[in-house]
C-alpha cells in the first residue's frame, strides 16, 4: 500500500470511517432548479400591529410600578 497522494481525498486511509471520504451526488444534475423563494412568501398584511403596543403597554406599567416601589 503507498501512501495517499496529498488532495486525492476520495480514498481514505484505512481504519478511518468510510463515511467520511468525499462522494459527489451524481443524482444532481443543472437541469433540476426549484422554485424562487420570494414566490412562497406570504405576508399578511393590511391587519393592525398589535403586539408592539402590547410590548409599549407592558413597559410602561412596569416602569411605573418601579418607581412606585422605589418611592
Amino acid at each position: 500500500m503507498g501512501e495517499p497522494v496529498p488532495g486525492d481525498r476520495d480514498t481514505a486511509p484505512a481504519g478511518l470511517n468510510p463515511d467520511l471520504r468525499r462522494t459527489r451526488d451524481e443524482s444532481f444534475s443543472d437541469a433540476q432548479h426549484g422554485s424562487e423563494p420570494m414566490a412562497s412568501v406570504s405576508v399578511k398584511g393590511g391587519r393592525p400591529a398589535v403586539w408592539p403596543v402590547i410590548w409599549a403597554v407592558v413597559t410602561i406599567g412596569l416602569i411605573l410600578l418601579t418607581i412606585w416601589l422605589i418611592l
